[in-house]
């Protein structure tokens, strides 16, 4: 497996956080929330800009015309989700660079001072694992960050599936970690496939059948595994079909010979910055 351990989208480090008890959890209702926007999500993937942003944008209006009834944590977990996922849109831009970089330091810090004067223990499974992507997202942009906080995120991505062994969203955030991730430091392809593995078990509805599949097929790809691949490709696009995003990793896999994982580390912000 060829890796770069120092860049990509997902470049983290090891930090203990600590057991976490006591925590909070979503609402029933924040919980559809979440999975109404997972849908979103993978129906977006793939797409462009200019058809993505509008519907993201849709969604987050009606989010904000029930936000009163959102606890903290909750508004929170909400709000990681939309800006990470304008984040995957606008990235492409380059003009919109600068405006990404502060937008995402913002909430990283938001977020910061929700586990500071909540304490970790009393988070739940939501925020953990999309604190720690807001991060992840915001270290493409800050090798300074990388370095501070990047060994942080394995610990809350543990965290999260730890609260709950049917994590998937989880499961899959923790294999991208150990993915990236050298295993002196923790992670490693073992680790990787574990967590990908238990992401694609554990997936319940149609969005996390589609992300773990991508991400394990993915993965599987540089494993060179290549029938098995191709077949999570296929389950992918049976729980989105005609899914643009399939159709883009079909190519560059059969095309480039890349999977996803290599792909972005040609194309991450920081490499061409450099």
């Amino acid at each position: 497996m060829k890796k770069n351990h120092n860049k990509g989208a997902f470049v983290f480090a090891i930090f203990a956080l600590g057991i976490f008890s006591a925590f909070s959890e979503i609402s029933p209702s924040v919980q559809k929330n979440v999975d109404d926007f997972m849908d979103l999500r993978m129906k977006v993937s793939g797409l462009s800009q200019n058809e993505a942003l509008p519907k993201i944008e849709a969604f987050e209006k009606g989010l904000n015309a029930n936000s009163s009834s959102f606890t903290d944590e909750e508004s929170l977990v909400l709000e990681n989700f939309i800006v990470m996922e304008k984040y995957n849109f606008l990235r492409k831009s380059p003009s919109q660079k600068d405006y990404l970089k502060k937008t995402l330091k913002a909430l990283k810090e938001k977020n910061e001072a929700w586990f500071e004067s909540h304490g970790e223990a009393s988070a739940g499974k939501w925020l953990l694992a999309t604190s720690a992507d807001v991060t992840s997202c915001y270290m493409s942009y800050s090798w300074a960050e990388v370095m501070k906080s990047g060994l942080a995120l394995r610990d809350k991505y543990k965290a999260s599936v730890e609260l709950d062994k049917n994590f998937a969203y989880g499961w899959m955030n923790l294999g991208q970690w150990n993915y990236w991730a050298p295993a002196i430091n923790g992670g490693g392809g073992k680790k990787a496939s574990e967590a990908f593995e238990n992401a694609y078990a554990s997936a319940k509805n149609p969005a996390e059948k589609f992300f773990a599949c991508i991400f394990l097929s993915q993965f599987l790809f540089e494993e060179k595994n290549f029938e098995r691949s191709k077949l999570l490709l296929d389950q992918a696009e049976a729980q989105n079909p005609g899914s643009a995003s399939v159709a883009f990793l079909r190519k560059i896999n059969q095309e480039d010979g890349d999977s996803f994982f290599e792909w972005n580390k040609k194309h991450n912000q920081m490499e061409k910055d450099k």
